[in-house]
């Protein structure tokens, strides 16, 4: 009899447990997609949703899962118009507009997260991101430029959106983008 009563103690409780993370599971996706929504209304998104994505431009695809990461291919700044940023920094495009272009080509990485994943829940940690800065030669403060995708990474994803990082300046880019940013994710299953 007590062997009965344990084991239907032990199925409510694993149900009881089941349920609350679940519940959680839906109260952080919700918290993500509320943080989410406001960053696109302070970029200029009106209604505060992604844009639709523009195809890849060539023989590549946007993202590969290896196991329990996420590789996302370079994204490009695109403003909520559909338009691509373009231009070199700082004598085309003033530092502060390439910032806001970081977080414009990461608002495109976020968007093939959802994409991909269904569910920005999915997201466990920002692992890595790689930004590119199309620069004129004897310009050196393409951090701060990254760092604004960083800022938009860590404002919807909070803790899960810190991550390593490297930045790069280069003297072309494809189509003559701003920024080019790439980012590694670790996924929950």
């Amino acid at each position: 009899m007590k062997h009965g009563i344990f084991k239907s103690l032990v199925r409510v409780v694993g149900a009881a447990l089941f349920a609350l993370a679940a519940c959680n599971a839906v109260a952080q996706t919700s918290a993500i997609e509320q943080r989410l929504e406001k960053a696109l209304r302070d970029l200029g998104f009106a209604d505060g949703k992604m844009p639709a994505l523009k195809p890849a431009f060539g023989n590549y695809v946007d993202s590969v899962q290896v196991g329990n990461l996420l590789f996302l291919s370079s994204a490009a700044p695109q403003r909520p118009d559909g338009q691509f940023v373009k231009g070199r920094v700082p004598d085309q495009v003033n530092v502060d507009q390439a910032v806001i272009a970081a977080k414009l080509a990461c608002v495109r990485q976020v968007n093939r997260m959802k994409l991909v994943l269904g569910d920005l829940g999915r997201v466990k940690r920002i692992v890595f991101v790689k930004g590119k800065v199309l620069a004129q030669a004897d310009f050196t403060d393409h951090t701060k430029i990254t760092d604004g995708c960083s800022a938009f990474l860590v404002e919807v994803f909070g803790d899960a959106g810190k991550h390593a990082r490297t930045t790069e300046g280069i003297i072309s880019a494809p189509f003559g983008v701003t920024v080019e940013v790439e980012t590694i994710i670790e996924v929950n299953n």
